[in-house]
């Protein structure tokens, strides 16, 4: 087998198939992204298994309990577009050297927002990978995508400080304006108000206040509709032509809010289990999430409306400009994409929209110098896995995972290096020298495919995690950002138990490390004793790093059984679904908690927990009867079942009624009816006289199992 490896690129003969799954494998020479690998067996990097946890079970985005606020999508001003054109008509050139003109451009067009497409997009986000799941493949947003609407993806870093002292001054005079707004009528530097201020101002600064409310409004946009003073120095840095890596930065703005709005639409599930129906989540995205939609629009052929004809000079932009489409159910549709997802749109020839130069009729393979032109050098980087670099977070960036968007094949994606790093090293990541002579540049009519390999491990993937999905219990998962907005009813004023204290543990989740776990403990409605049972988050994290093998931690599961041993609203069927939710996902039961463990077993047994032996089984033999070895392990089978069966009863009481010591002659008189139901003709066990002797042996097995949980000696 032929192969390379020193160009960037792999380029070796493998079989190959169609991702649809369609005509035969065809064995011919592939072009593959690095970081990939043709052994299954090596390290791969895998699915996370939490990554299809279970969403809302009906599509209907507008009776969901959610509250999504994007204070990103902003629309343009009144008078926005004729500030544009002026600006435009002196600044042009300058623009088109920093790199920003066609983005300023798009600043004009309003993209009508489509609540249910977003949010089914946000459905598929998987945080770990960077990339939408869907039944039939994996795709992603990529820096392509934040190139060709105009933002740049070389150039200086967004935290790029000022250096001179002239420049030092504008950003001074722009403070000052700000703070004069601050204490005007309007209390802020809000948007119009700054527009008002500058606009046909003469102002000399006039040209860096344009691109302040341009970065604040469309590009970084705030929380709130004013003119933050972060932005200032990128603003100077502009106006002088200086190209800034605004694709990184703006990429990873929304990572960081997919992988938000992907938690809180998972912490759904909990909604539904409140008692108060006029609780929401609320989440606040504040990244332009239209470049969301507009990729969604560009690929998925079934989703997208009908495109405005774009004029010369225009921006691609303008084909979505007050566009609208409107779907019954859009997850269907994206689960049914199989065949209509366009993974290269930008490569197809679109009237009076000039293409890239790396979408060429032909392949071919160009030497790395320094006559590489700008937007090839943009294509090494929009090919490379690295660390993206926003002006308030760091997010991974895996191209490797979606070679088809570029036209290259698809082979197993390596596993790689995911350590969080601070801002300065991650920018070094990114921004590092090319290392390879030639850069491969595909055809543009390209069909890429998929080695038979992946499309085998795509397959096992999709089951293993449907299976994890349905095995691991939903309602112990943590979101760590997730925040509750109560609102009152105006007909009847409802609330549940413990609200006042909920509502604070979720709140404080905030302040929790995203990759840290909880401890769950379940607390009681008051409303009613026997059921509407809530289970809440104790905000005490439990980082992922302390854990080891054998210490009783569901690692993979996303929550600790740690507590939840001698819980009586755990019942042995929820411990045997929490053992078999670990074992599917393919840990070793070795990891279980010893009490776990001894349930396990004991679910194996022919009679249900708590239960006597039906008198269909299988009479003993006297013979055996006789051998004392038998005999003795008989006797203590018959005492492990009334132990069992006692301590069920036990369980049932504390979760309704909880039995108090006074309690006692109840219990024993419902242990001897429940003993002695059915016939009883071949069941050999006592019912015991004395039933605190029996509770306080239960006590002291409790005891060995704690301490052979926790590590401590059991007392006396």
């Amino acid at each position: 087998m032929e192969e390379s490896v020193d160009d960037g690129f792999e380029v070796r003969e493998e079989m190959m198939v169609s991702l649809t799954g369609g005509g035969n494998p065809t064995k011919r020479v592939a072009h593959f992204l690095k970081h990939n690998i043709n052994s299954i067996h090596g390290p791969v990097y895998e699915l996370p298994c939490h990554c299809l946890n279970t969403i809302p079970k009906t599509f209907a985005p507008r009776n969901w309990p959610l509250d999504v606020k994007f204070h990103g999508w902003r629309l343009p001003q009144r008078k926005w577009q004729a500030w544009v054109g002026k600006m435009a008509a002196l600044h042009e050139s300058t623009w088109k050297k920093a790199d920003i003109h066609e983005a300023i451009l798009n600043s004009k067009y309003a993209i009508r927002k489509n609540n249910d497409l977003v949010l089914g997009l946000a459905e598929k986000w998987c945080p770990e990978t960077k990339s939408f799941i869907f039944p039939w493949g994996e795709a992603t947003i990529t820096l392509e995508d934040m190139m060709i609407p105009g933002y740049s993806v070389l150039g200086s870093p967004v935290f790029r400080p000022l250096q001179t002292d002239e420049l030092k001054e504008i950003e001074k005079k722009l403070n000052q304006v700000r703070k004069k707004l601050d204490r005007s009528t309007h209390g802020k530097a809000e948007h119009s108000a700054w527009m008002n201020e500058f606009m046909d101002s003469g102002s000399k600064i006039e040209h860096e206040a344009f691109l302040a409310l341009w970065l604040s409004r469309y590009v970084f946009p705030s929380s709130f509709c004013i003119v933050v003073k972060s932005i200032f120095p990128l603003a100077v840095h502009l106006a002088r032509g200086t190209r800034i890596a605004l694709a990184p930065a703006l990429l990873a703005s929304i990572y960081r809010d997919l992988n938000l709005l992907k938690e809180n639409i998972v912490a759904l599930i909990e909604i539904d289990h409140w008692e108060d129906d006029d609780s929401k989540l609320s989440v606040t995205l504040r990244s332009p999430f239209q470049l969301v939609q507009i990729w969604a629009w560009e690929r998925f052929i079934d989703l997208r409306p009908k495109p405005n004809l774009i004029n010369s000079g225009e921006p691609r932009f303008a084909q979505w400009h007050n566009k609208m489409s409107r779907f019954e159910n859009v997850r269907r549709v994206l689960d049914s994409a199989k065949e209509n997802f366009d993974w290269r749109p930008y490569a197809k020839i679109l009237r009076n929209w000039k293409l890239p130069e790396f979408y060429g009729e032909r392949e071919m393979w160009v030497a790395v110098d320094a006559g590489l032109s700008q937007e090839l050098r943009s294509l090494t980087q929009i090919l490379r896995v690295c660390k993206l670099v926003g002006l308030d977070c760091v997010e991974q960036y895996h191209p490797q995972r979606v070679a088809m968007q570029f036209g290259m094949d698809q082979d197993l994606p390596a596993l790689v290096d995911q350590a969080n790093k601070t801002p300065c090293v991650a920018w070094s990541d990114y921004c590092k020298p090319i290392s390879y002579a030639k850069l491969y540049v595909p055809s543009r009519l390209y069909e890429a495919d998929v080695t038979t390999r992946y499309l085998d491990w795509w397959k096992q993937s999709l089951s293993r995690l449907q299976v994890a999905s349905r095995a691991v219990l939903p309602r112990l998962h943590i979101f760590s950002i997730s925040e509750i907005n109560p609102k009152r009813s105006k007909r009847v004023k409802r609330s549940f138990a413990g609200s006042s204290r909920l509502l604070e543990r979720v709140q404080t989740m905030k302040k929790i490390d995203r990759f840290s776990w909880p401890k769950i403990t379940a607390k009681r409605s008051k409303t009613t004793k026997r059921r509407n049972f809530i289970t809440t988050v104790n905000a005490k994290p439990r980082r992922l790093d302390k854990m080891k093998e054998g210490d009783g931690s569901l690692i993979h599961a996303s929550f600790s059984c740690k507590g939840l041993e001698n819980s009586p609203l755990l019942t042995l069927n929820i411990k045997k679904e929490l053992s078999d939710a670990s074992a599917s996902i393919g840990f070793h039961s070795q990891i279980l908690p010893l009490s776990l463990r001894l349930m396990k077993e004991a679910d194996n047994s022919p009679v249900p927990p708590g239960f006597p032996p039906k008198s269909n089984l299988v009479k003993r033999d006297s013979a055996e009867e006789d051998n004392p070895a038998i005999k003795e392990s008989l006797k203590f089978s018959e005492k492990k079942n009334d132990i069992q069966n006692t301590r069920e009863i036990v369980m049932q009481n504390e979760s309704t009624d909880a039995v108090s010591v006074t309690d006692t002659e109840d219990v024993k008189s419902r242990a001897r009816d429940h003993v002695t139901e059915g016939n009883g003709e071949d069941y050999a066990s006592e019912v015991p006289e004395d039933l605190e002797a029996w509770v306080s042996r239960l006590e002291r097995i409790v005891e060995e199992l704690k301490a052979a949980r926790f590590g401590y000696k059991r007392p006396g």
